[in-house]
């Protein structure tokens, strides 16, 4: 059996973005589903470090780190974000597995700003690309980043985030009229004779540009958006824009097939709440740019400007066409499901 020892935040992004305290739970994370679907054939240990702002917190993880895997022996240490690479860069005689799935220089600065910090991960980045000995990068896109950045490994592949296909899947009809009702009532809303717009995920300042989006709705749509996070607070709360807040992941799901349209505002290239619309075969509408590895304009949705009037007319587009772009979408949700991608995982970590 293959060893490794996953070395992270004790909740993902910690390190690279503000956070709350919803964050432990009800947001899926890649890393459990990875655990999840391999542990049978991989087994994995995790040590999770404080966060990392500064050289202090390193030289202290660092020295914990060393006395936590003395005397043990991995085949692989896994790194999904380049801060935690500082605590093992004096570690060899361990192969290092590199799993990118952020864009972590533009989040880090999108957050805090140019600081220490934002050097210290910039420095551990190119570090870390020229001392992995295998890369996992989330699309294409990033992958072609990286060898641009300086990635040195040959040793490389293309995993996207998924789904958990044991929530997200397209509910019969009378599922999604309970959903509706108990969504109805919930909020206290009504959704007769409204077309309903659904964001899910996180609210920091990452996703701002959900504001724009609450600027695109119109008076005969309502926006529905399901997650927490420091900007929560600041968006407005109109009749049409509900605020639902942090839902468990097993009843996310709800409001995503009672939608008629999905909406993510980041410009990014697999994000997991991308995979779970598609799994339910709800049109998208997201940003022009690195998503188009992906998702094709007027077929699985639409790309649009980041301006009110392009969302406005690419969400009405997605509405007329919702049947055909479903189609379309459900198709592409096959090959996007955690187990599948947890298959691809096993066969590049035990390749030679």
């Amino acid at each position: 059996m293959i060893k490794i020892l996953k070395i992270g935040d004790f909740v993902y992004g910690q390190s690279i973005q503000r956070s709350v305290n919803t964050y432990t739970k009800g947001f899926p994370q890649r890393e459990f589903y990875l655990y999840k679907y391999t542990k049978d054939i991989i087994k994995t240990e995790f040590y999770h470090h404080d966060r990392l702002k500064n050289l202090q917190d390193v030289y202290i993880n660092k020295a914990r780190l060393k006395q936590f895997i003395f005397k043990k022996e991995y085949d692989y240490i896994f790194i999904d974000n380049p801060f935690s690479y500082l605590l093992v860069d004096n570690q060899p005689d361990i192969s290092i597995i590199f799993d990118c799935i952020d864009w972590y220089d533009e989040m880090y600065l999108k957050e805090f700003g140019i600081n220490a910090g934002y050097y210290l991960l910039r420095y551990a980045y190119l570090s870390l690309l020229k001392r992995a000995d295998k890369v996992i990068a989330q699309s294409p896109i990033i992958l072609d980043y990286l060898v641009k950045w300086g990635l040195q490994s040959k040793k490389a592949v293309i995993i996207p985030n998924g789904y958990d296909s044991e929530f997200f899947y397209p509910y019969p009809l009378a599922q999604i009229k309970k959903s509706q009702r108990e969504i109805s009532q919930k909020h206290n809303i009504s959704f007769d004779n409204k077309k309903v717009i659904v964001y899910t995920g996180k609210l920091n300042k990452w996703y701002e540009n959900i504001k724009i989006i609450i600027d695109a709705i119109t008076s005969d749509q309502i926006l529905l958006i399901v997650g927490d996070g420091p900007l929560f607070k600041y968006l407005p709360h109109r009749s049409n824009i509900i605020k639902c807040g942090p839902v468990p992941i097993t009843k996310v799901a709800s409001y995503t097939n009672i939608a008629d349209v999905c909406v993510f505002p980041v410009d990014d290239c697999s994000p997991i709440a991308i995979s779970e619309y598609l799994a339910v075969g709800k049109p998208i509408v997201s940003i022009k740019g690195r998503l188009s590895w992906l998702l094709k304009n007027g077929i699985n949705g639409y790309l649009v400007d980041n301006n009110a009037s392009s969302w406005q007319i690419g969400i009405n587009k997605a509405i007329t066409n919702s049947n055909k772009i479903s189609l379309n979408n459900l198709r592409i949700s096959k090959r996007l499901s955690w187990k599948q991608l947890s298959s691809d995982f096993i066969s590049f970590v035990k390749s030679k």
